[in-house]
């Protein structure tokens, strides 16, 4: 009836771990090891085994024959553990390894249900499961990768999903996470803010009971999985910690969308409407919405057993009720009132919507928490905590609603967003203009959602041949403008982790604009070349030629996937004079011939 998945990230660090490649000693995989030693000698009841799998996939550490650790899948038995699969060093946090894992268990141990617990780190919107010795996905001197959201979610798609999700991890309730997995699981178990290490023992007490009575069902199991949650029993006993989470949580996902019957709106709906009003809030008045939000988040505080100070995370209950005492300063008080009681009224327990039981420990959590944490900086340091840049629109979240761009609006990136020296690898985006007249000049702009006025790269005033007005403006971090005026050649260089993170789509459009508004001499030819680079070389290299006359402005985009359209005008040529003074314009009938191109750019698109 049932096969239970154990994915075990105990290649992993802890504390004590810093840039050592030995973690061989680090306690989270003594827990695991422990938890899947006693469920064989201890826990499981051995008649079970015929209506019952337990099948763990274990990342061992670093040893001295295995200096990258090394995974291996077990059937796990009150008769020993049996060795299916020796895969020597493996990603855990690689969507492939969770995916090929759970498709590899089903295939070879099929049944009615299934259920999966994932255990080792978790950081809510910013990941789970740290390997520490498999390659971080952007940054070279970094060690350790791990599961994003999306890729949980692939991995979890991609094998047909499960019907009982356990995350054994800290922050694991993440909203963003669990808006995520909508249709990847059917309940999940999860604590919203760090836990202790009694949350790795977890499944002792959940396959004890299992194991006697495998008849189960998959609301049965997940309700097993929180009640030992709130009240464990195998779990080794301290004078530090006692057993229960900090917080637990039981969800059903599938009710984000249900209706309430007596009238009211989905969570899903209620939550996007309320996060679009607080972007119209932000958009009718981007200075007055700062001075109102920035102290609201202020008053959202935590304990750091809750959550520490750089994962900037607050209670979703606790904001939205917050919000509702400030709602007589808002332009759209009716609308926030109206949406965010009924983000209240589905968060409530005994309401229509996901979460079906919660408990958390006062003395842990300091107040009253209802179940999810979601993102809102209260400074710029959350950048600091990103997998790799951009990571937060990648979210079906984003996509779905306005409350990135709402709470990026409000704290945008600092000057230093993910703008360091990095010698090891870096990756940027170069536009070259040139041989052309000086008086004809590039400029880039790039919107980002925050800002009035989209950043600009290049001159802020007229080049004439008397000079150049009001200086130069590099609004990026980290981009650099050279103009060479003299040879008339200019290059942009822009950081690819400091382009905006606020693009809906994996994929910001670049706006190119060569302008001759003020060139000094007749047509000239346009050669622009855009190269995108990384340390290993070039990844995408095109150019583009274009005429361009006295007064004419025109205009093209590239984008961060190496998309580029054609040349577009923007302002027309100035009207040229005969020696007689009749423009050449009305002096002459031109039959232009207009081909229309269609290009089709598939790409992912935001839902709203």
């Amino acid at each position: 009836n049932w096969t239970f998945m154990l994915y075990f990230g105990a290649d992993t660090r802890d504390d004590y771990v810093t840039s050592s490649l030995d973690n061989s000693g680090n306690w989270l995989a003594a827990a695991m090891l422990t938890t899947m030693t006693y469920l064989e000698w201890y826990d499981i009841l051995a008649s079970s085994t015929s209506n019952l799998n337990i099948i763990a996939m274990f990342d061992h550490p670093y040893a001295p024959g295995d200096p990258s650790g090394r995974a291996k899948i077990y059937d796990i038995r009150t008769t020993g553990r049996i060795e299916l699969v020796d895969y020597g060093p493996k990603d855990m946090g690689h969507p492939s390894t969770l995916r090929d894992f759970i498709n590899y268990c089903k295939t070879n141990f099929p049944a009615n249900n299934y259920a999966l617990t994932l255990s080792d780190h978790g950081r809510g919107y910013a990941g789970l499961i740290y390997d520490y010795h498999a390659p971080h996905e952007s940054w070279d001197y970094a060690l350790g990768d791990c599961l994003s959201l999306p890729e949980v979610e692939l991995a979890l798609s991609s094998a047909g999903g499960v019907d009982v999700l356990m995350l054994d991890i800290c922050q694991g309730g993440s909203y963003e996470l669990m808006w995520q997995l909508r249709g990847e699981a059917r309940y999940v178990v999860a604590g919203e803010t760090l836990q202790t290490h009694k949350a790795l023992y977890h499944p002792r007490d959940i396959l004890y009971t299992l194991s006697r009575d495998t008849s189960m069902t998959a609301l049965e199991l997940a309700q097993v999985a929180y009640d030992f949650a709130v009240a464990p029993d195998r779990v080794p006993s301290d004078p530090y910690y006692t057993a229960q989470w900090p917080t637990a949580t039981l969800y059903e996902l599938s009710r984000f969308e249900a209706i309430p019957i007596t009238g009211g709106y989905s969570l899903f709906y209620a939550f996007t409407k309320l996060s679009e009003y607080l972007y119209y809030e932000v958009l009718n008045n981007l200075t007055y919405a700062r001075e109102v939000f920035i102290p609201l988040r202020s008053q959202l505080s935590y304990p750091t057993s809750a959550f520490k100070s750089k994962a900037m995370l607050v209670d979703l209950g606790d904001f939205v009720t917050t919000l509702l005492e400030h709602s007589d300063e808002l332009y759209y008080q009716t609308e926030i009132e109206n949406y965010g009681g009924e983000v209240l009224a589905r968060l409530a327990l005994g309401s229509i919507g996901p979460i079906r039981s919660h408990a958390y420990k006062p003395a842990y959590v300091g107040k009253n928490l209802t179940g999810f944490s979601i993102c809102f900086p209260d400074t710029r340091d959350m950048y600091q905590e990103y997998l790799y840049a951009n990571l937060y629109d990648e979210f079906d979240i984003s996509d779905d609603t306005y409350w990135d761009e709402f709470i990026f609006s409000i704290y945008p990136p600092g000057s230093n967003f993910l703008n360091i020296p990095i010698p090891e690898f870096f990756e940027e985006i170069q536009f070259y203009l040139g041989p052309i007249d000086p008086t004809i000049h590039l400029d880039i702009y790039i919107d980002a959602v925050q800002y009035e006025q989209p950043l600009h790269i290049g001159y802020a005033g007229p080049i004439t041949s008397t000079g150049i007005g009001m200086g130069l403006e590099v609004d990026i971090d980290g981009a650099s403008f050279e103009d060479t005026l003299v040879q008339g050649s200019t290059m942009v260089r822009i950081p690819v982790s400091s382009i905006p993170s606020f693009s809906k789509s994996i994929s910001q459009d670049i706006q190119v604009v060569v302008n001759a508004s003020t060139a000094a001499s007749a047509t000239q030819d346009v050669n622009l070349t855009v190269r995108h680079i990384d340390s290993t070389g070039i990844l995408w290299e095109d150019s583009k030629t274009s005429d361009i006359q006295v007064g004419q402005v025109i205009s093209t985009n590239v984008s961060t996937t190496d998309e580029w359209t054609d040349w577009e005008e923007l302002a027309p040529p100035l009207p040229t004079k005969r020696f007689n003074g009749i423009d050449t314009t009305t002096a002459s009938i031109s039959i232009i011939f207009i081909t229309v191109v269609t290009i089709l750019i598939f790409r992912r698109r935001k839902v709203k």
